[in-house]
C-alpha cells in the first residue's frame, strides 16, 4: 500500500507538544528496495512529488536498468546520487566540496544490495521481498556497517497481502531459512 509506503518513508510523528514532526530523531535518510526495476519505477513516480511537496524530502531512484531519476535537479550518474545520498559515508567533503544537495530517500533495486557504503541512512523498508534470505541481509548490510553514527537502524518489511502469501508461502519460507 503506498499511503502505508509514504507514511513510513516520512516518519511523521507527534512531539511532547502533540505537534507533528517531520522526521523521527533528525535522520531523513530512509532505502526502498525493490527487487524489481518497474515496481521501484512505479514506486518513485508514486511517492516522490507527494514526498518532496508535503515533507521537503528529496527522492531518487536507481535501478540499474533504464534511466537513474532525481527530484532535484543534479547529474544522475550512479555514483553521483550515491553519494549524494550518502555524503558522510562517501566523504562528499572531499570528493565534491561544493555540493550540498542532499537526497533523503534512495529507491533501488538490488543493484546496490553489495558493496555500497550507506551507513548514513538508518531506515530501510524492503517493499518486495526477494525470495532468497541472503538478498535481504545483504540489503541490511548497505547500512548496519562499521562506521555508522546511528544507534538504531530500522528495517522494515512489507509482506504480501494475506491471501497471496496462503498462496506463495513466502513470509514462512524466507523467515524459515534466515
Amino acid at each position: 500500500n503506498l499511503c502505508n509506503l509514504t507514511l513510513a518513508v516520512a516518519r511523521p510523528y507527534k512531539n511532547e507538544e502533540g505537534v507533528y514532526v517531520k522526521v523521527y530523531n533528525g535522520n531523513k535518510k530512509v532505502i526502498i528496495f525493490s527487487a524489481f526495476a518497474d515496481t521501484a519505477d512505479y514506486i518513485y513516480k508514486s511517492i516522490s512529488g507527494n514526498l518532496k511537496n508535503h515533507y521537503g524530502l528529496q527522492t531518487c531512484k536507481i535501478t540499474g536498468s533504464g534511466t537513474n531519476e532525481c527530484t532535484i535537479e543534479m547529474n544522475k550518474e550512479f555514483n553521483n546520487l550515491l553519494l549524494n545520498f550518502s555524503p558522510k559515508s562517501k566523504h562528499r567533503d572531499m570528493l565534491d566540496p561544493n555540493s550540498n544537495d542532499d537526497i533523503d530517500i534512495l529507491i533501488a533495486t538490488d543493484c546496490i544490495s553489495e558493496g555500497q557504503n550507506l551507513q548514513d541512512c538508518d531506515y530501510l523498508i524492503n517493499y518486495d521481498i526477494h525470495w532468497n534470505p541472503v538478498r535481504i541481509i545483504q540489503r541490511f548490510g548497505r547500512v548496519d556497517r562499521i562506521g555508522s553514527s546511528n544507534e538504531v537502524i530500522q528495517l522494515v518489511n512489507f509482506w504480501p497481502n494475506l491471501s497471496l502469501d496462503d498462496y506463495i508461502n513466502l513470509k514462512n519460507r524466507v523467515e524459515n531459512r534466515m
